[in-house]
């Protein structure tokens, strides 16, 4: 009894690592991906015209030889590179960030003699060109806080 279930498990599984399929199909999708199948029922209908059928050899395949991977040292060499840039990327994020900050000192300073500009009784030409400088400083200011907290957003986005 023990040598028909030991011969059932040997034949199962002999045959199923002596065999494949004869045929294979070949398709190209939209995207440039190549598929492969043994099942011509499995290529997408929008496909089937444009399959490559291919046969087979049956051979005994042999047993896969051991190989060490061919770059171990390239994930570890991807991980710091990965590394330095998140180290980059927090670089120019508080860079940007101490550049915003002087602006905001900036523009607040513009925006209080702006007030004692106004404030003051005197109008002549002199207050009015003043206060029109001010103004496009200000605005200047406010341009650069905006471009730079938008790349500020950016990275953090990609952090």
């Amino acid at each position: 009894m023990r040598i028909g279930i030991w011969a059932i498990l040997l034949s199962f599984f002999l045959s199923s690592f002596f065999s494949f399929a004869k045929e294979v199909y070949r398709w190209t999708d939209e995207k440039g991906d190549v598929h492969f199948t043994d099942d011509f029922s499995r290529v997408p209908p929008q496909y089937q015209n444009q399959v490559e059928k291919t046969e087979m050899k049956e051979e005994v395949s042999k047993p896969a030889e051991k190989r060490t991977p061919a770059k171990p040292k390239a994930k570890s060499d991807r991980t710091k590179e990965d590394a330095k840039e998140y180290e980059k990327k927090i670089k120019q994020k508080k860079a940007i960030e101490g550049k915003i900050e002087k602006l905001e000192e900036e523009l607040g300073e513009a925006e209080k003699e702006l007030e004692k500009i106004k404030d003051s009784m005197v109008s002549d030409h002199r207050r009015h060109a003043k206060e029109d400088k001010l103004q496009l400083k200000i605005r200047d200011i406010k341009k650069q806080i905006a471009d730079l907290e938008n790349q500020l957003s950016k990275i953090k986005k990609s952090l």
